[in-house]
This record gives structure tokens, sequence and C-alpha cells, in this order.
């Protein structure tokens, strides 16, 4: 299959990408370590919100699937020290300012995609099972960790570069569900964008299924190596019985 029979619906709907947003924009709220929950909170919503824009319930498994991290026992060794330096760096904002900007950038264009993603993965059904959300989350978190620069992450740049009182915005919209100033501007700006990215997320949803196909092939491959296993296990001993005794 190639990305152009690949034809995604690029109408921008706010509903989709509103926590994507605000999960990627939280990182400028200037209280140490606030935005860090914050953050999480909000990528933690994304999937049940955008299955209920999708007319979908998914189960706590596939929501801990679609959730889950991809720390290992390093990472997790390494956190009061990671802890240590987003401290410090949200502490000292003032002169690292440009590392904020820069990451902020990085993660609001990963949280979009994240959302487009999710999106499509809901529309197409690969989350009807317990098994097919493994794969699909599996295969959602390898396009994800292999971004590069996109045009998401321009308009990333140009989103940031206007955004005020974020704590504030977040704050209202996690308890009253209700928009400010702020982020109606970027709902503005983003559709507009979206009008002219229908191209790039055919190409995001190409590599998405490519990569599922990917696992489902190798998954199949696993299972008819445990199953001629199995199957050589169950001859051996019905070989050895049916030996004529010795003399």
């Amino acid at each position: 299959m190639t990305d152009e029979t690949i034809a995604p619906d690029e109408k921008f709907e706010w509903a989709i990408y509103v926590d994507a947003t605000l999960a990627g924009l939280v990182i400028l709220i200037p209280i140490p370590l606030v935005d860090v929950l914050f953050e999480w909170i909000f990528k933690r919503r994304m999937p049940q919100a955008i299955a209920k824009r999708n007319g979908l319930t998914l189960s706590s498994e596939t929501v801990r699937q679609l959730n889950r991290s991809s720390f290992s026992c390093l990472g997790c060794l390494l956190w009061p020290l990671e802890l240590v330096w987003l401290l410090l760096k949200r502490t000292y904002r003032t002169i690292l300012y440009f590392l904020t900007i820069k990451e902020a950038t990085d993660k609001l264009s990963y949280y979009w995609h994240r959302a487009f993603l999710l999106d499509l993965m809901m529309a197409r059904g690969d989350l009807s099972g317990s098994e097919e959300s493994a794969l699909a989350a599996e295969a959602l978190q390898q396009v994800l960790d292999n971004l590069t620069t996109s045009p998401l992450t321009q308009l990333a740049q140009q989103v940031v570069a206007n955004v005020r009182h974020i704590l504030r915005s977040s704050w209202r919209w996690l308890r009253r569900k209700q928009e400010d100033a702020m982020m109606s501007e970027t709902r503005t700006q983003m559709a507009t964008a979206w009008r002219d990215l229908s191209a790039y997320f055919a190409q995001v949803a190409g590599r998405y299924e490519r990569q599922l196909e990917e696992l489902h092939i190798a998954r199949l491959q696993e299972n008819l190596v445990i199953d001629a296993a199995s199957a050589e296990t169950a001859v051996s001993p019905a070989s050895t019985s049916n030996e004529p005794p010795d003399g």
C-alpha cells in the first residue's frame, strides 16, 4: 500500500486535539514540576477523549496499553536524577528559556501526532481486542519514537510563540471545559493550517499502517514457530511409545 492510497479525514476537529495541545504547551507553566503534572494529566486524557469523539468506549486495559511509557529499569533508576534536572531547569527558566521553548515545540508536535494517530487507530478499528490493541499501541509508539522535523514542528513554533497564561487556560479547561482567548486563538491557527496538511497526514498514516502490518507479520511468524515447536513436542513422545521393545 502506498501513501497516496490513504486518505484520512483532514478536517480539523478541536475535540481531537485540545488535550494534545495543552499537553504540549503546559511545559511553559512557570512553576517547577506543575508543568509535569499537567502534562501527565492531559496525556492520559487523550485516548478516552478521542474515543468519545468516535463514539467508542475503551477498556481500562486498552487505555493502559495506549498510555504505557517506554521506561526501562535503567530509566526508573535514573528518574530521581531526571526529576532534579527538571526542577533546576524549571527554576532557572529565565537562563534556559530557549531550551524551554524548544522542548515545548517538540512536545506540542509530538502530541499532535499522537492525537492524529489515536483517532486513526479508532477509525480503523485497531483497538477491537486486547491483542489487537497491544499491537496497535506498539505500532503507535514506534512511529512516534521515529518522528523527525515536520510541518507540524513549524506550526508548533508559531503556536508556542503566541502562548500566554497557559496555567490559567489549562486549569479552566480541566475544571469547566472553558475555552479562553488563548485557546480560541490556537484553535483558529491550527484549523487554518490543517487544510494544507492532508498530504503530510497521509504520509504519517502510511507509516503507522506499514508498522502495524510488520508487527502483525512478526506476530504470525512467532505463532507459527511456537505451533511447530508444540507439534514436534507432541509427536516425539508418540514416536517413542510406538518403538518395538528390545529383544
